[in-house]
């Protein structure tokens, strides 16, 4: 180990290990998809790059369709308005990246706040229930997957089954992992996927969705496109939100080394939480895999149990001068946001969102940089048990 790898000393930022680092095969076989796009001028509008992803994605998926758009921003925005739920009201976990309440609010869909389960931080089928018996109102739930581990959809579903209420599944981390098996489950109505440059499947930018119903994803595609109709008489208003051959490209590229990807990812993974559930019990608490998922991680989070001698701070303080970058992610709870301050109980949502920490993960990383993080798990662990 170099001087530059040593734990404990203070270094430079690039020095450091980051907790996210887009991963893109950029060899000469992208480049020349990429030259190509920009030599034709096919760059965007549904060209042969939008098209072939969306049936390779399809394979992988195990599904008959799939729409690729923008972003996973956009992925969940016009997967809520296909639906057409403005008005109506839909069960949210606090514990979530801000897009998630950004799709219900600006499609006119008020939020309620559900907790999470305390293991995989994922939505609570047991607080569903009873938001459920409470307010009839509720149209739509939005479960999340959360760095790579799926709430329990089977439970949703039965929760909702012969109600009017529909799922949508905000599955953004959720590309790579399997549930029974499969690539893709079959619960939700309608689901959307992230292919942002930091996930399993980048894209640079861009979103996925997959929907059992072909007519909301024929709506999907439709609103993509500025809600243009085959007939002009009946387009209504939609959005720009249509992927560009660019981006397809990679994401093609991408999908060709995803598998390989998703072996390293796991490696790193297992290497990593060992050391977390080894040498740092004390202090760190990794998050519960259920049974029958293989996880993608798509991040790698722990809970920590010590929340004196500073706290977090002190804790990624600590980290940090490893050399080793640490986020507090997803933090701070959506029902904490200034809209909703003080309207939601949720006490299994502020105690992750208070005590969690994201570990660095990537989907390649060198022996030495591995070497750096289990290092300073050891460290902090020793510092703060």
């Amino acid at each position: 180990m170099s001087k530059t790898e040593q734990p404990g000393r203070a270094v430079g930022d690039t020095d450091r290990v980051p907790w996210v680092r887009p991963i893109i095969e950029g060899d000469d076989a992208l480049l020349s998809d990429i030259r190509k796009a920009l030599v034709t001028g096919q760059v965007t509008n549904n060209g042969e790059f939008v098209r072939t992803l969306e049936r390779r994605l399809a394979d992988y998926f195990g599904v008959e369709d799939c729409v690729v758009v923008a972003s996973g921003s956009a992925a969940l925005l016009l997967a809520t308005r296909a639906l057409g739920l403005a008005g109506a009201r839909a069960v949210v976990p606090a514990f979530t990246f801000i897009a998630t309440l950004g799709a219900l609010v600006h499609n006119g869909v008020t939020p309620v706040f559900c907790d999470i389960e305390p293991d995989t931080w994922t939505l609570s089928p047991t607080h569903l229930g009873r938001l459920l018996a409470s307010d009839p109102a509720i149209r739509l739930v939005v479960p999340v997957n959360v760095f790579g581990v799926p709430p329990d959809l089977p439970a949703l579903r039965r929760l909702l089954s012969g109600t009017p209420t529909a799922l949508l599944f905000d599955n953004a981390h959720g590309l790579g992992t399997e549930s029974g098996g499969a690539h893709c489950t079959r619960e939700p109505l309608i689901q959307t996927y992230s292919l942002h440059a930091t996930k399993t499947l980048p894209g640079i930018e861009g979103g996925a969705v997959v929907s059992s119903d072909p007519r909301l994803l024929a709506e999907v595609r439709r609103l993509r496109n500025h809600g243009l109709a085959a007939d002009p008489l009946e387009s209504t208003p939609g959005f720009n939100a249509k992927m560009s051959e660019l981006h397809a490209a990679v994401a093609l590229r991408s999908l060709e080394s995803l598998d390989a990807a998703l072996v390293r990812r796991r490696e790193y993974a297992a290497r990593l939480r060992r050391v977390l559930e080894e040498d740092g019990r004390a202090l760190f608490v990794t998050q519960r895999i259920p049974d029958g998922v293989r996880s993608n991680f798509q991040n790698l989070a722990v809970l920590c149990r010590r929340e004196d001698r500073g706290g977090l701070s002190a804790i990624q303080a600590e980290f940090a001068g490893a050399g080793v970058e640490t986020r507090r992610y997803f933090w701070p709870a959506l029902h904490d946001l200034p809209a909703y301050r003080g309207r939601f109980s949720l006490p299994v949502t502020e105690a992750v969102a208070r005590n969690v920490l994201c570990l660095p993960l990537h989907s390649r990383m060198e022996p030495a940089v591995l070497e750096r993080i289990e290092a300073s798990i050891r460290q902090v662990a020793a510092r703060f048990a």
